[in-house]
């Protein structure tokens, strides 16, 4: 059963799709989904059929990702999540492909704004994890060498990065995510 449903708005582009692909592949339980002409109502039935927590909708601006929408079973929007840019993970890996199974861990820096460890938690929710701190030694941390690690981190300008590395080599496996802000739903 997926954790998690992940879809584009009706129009979208080839980056759309490819960054959804990225999302699912470092998101472990999570499922993509052609959303095709499917209504919201329609997306709300199927993150209940599958039992899933809730379905991240990406919407399209300018031909790239501009927003992820936290849509919970139960149709109310939990999240707006408003991106400045995503490198997708053929753009940010360069060495071979990493196989991801399983989640390792939701981090953030020690340090972090509010607005940080909010996207955290929101996301961290939807994985059914406790996101926690992070201290440098978790970057070496082989745990689970097909683990994945999300890592979010205050930026310049009140932006957010939210990143993926692998647990076994701590390399970063992409997609890159600049956040802009996250609206309440």
């Amino acid at each position: 059963m997926p954790s998690i449903l992940i879809t584009t708005s009706r129009k979208t582009s080839n980056r759309v799709r490819s960054f959804i692909r990225d999302l699912s592949v470092v998101l472990p339980d999570s499922f993509r989904f052609n959303r095709g002409g499917m209504s919201q109502s329609e997306i709300v039935s199927r993150i209940q059929q599958t039992s899933a927590n809730a379905a991240l909708i990406v919407t399209l601006s300018k031909g790239n990702p501009g927003s992820i929408l936290v849509l919970q079973s139960d149709g109310t929007q939990q999240a707006e999540i408003i991106l400045e840019s995503a490198a997708l993970r053929r753009e940010v890996e360069v060495s071979s492909r990493i196989r991801v199974d399983m989640l390792d861990s939701v981090l953030y820096d020690s340090e972090s704004s509010n607005r940080t460890r909010n996207l955290a938690v929101i996301i961290a929710s939807l994985m059914d994890v406790e996101p926690r701190p992070a201290e440098s030694a978790d970057y070496s941390c082989r745990e689970s060498p097909n683990g994945v690690r999300i890592w979010f981190q205050d930026l310049p300008n009140e932006r957010i990065l939210w990143t993926h590395y692998s647990s076994g080599n701590a390399v970063e496996i992409g997609p890159r995510i600049r956040v802009k802000s996250v609206r309440a739903g």
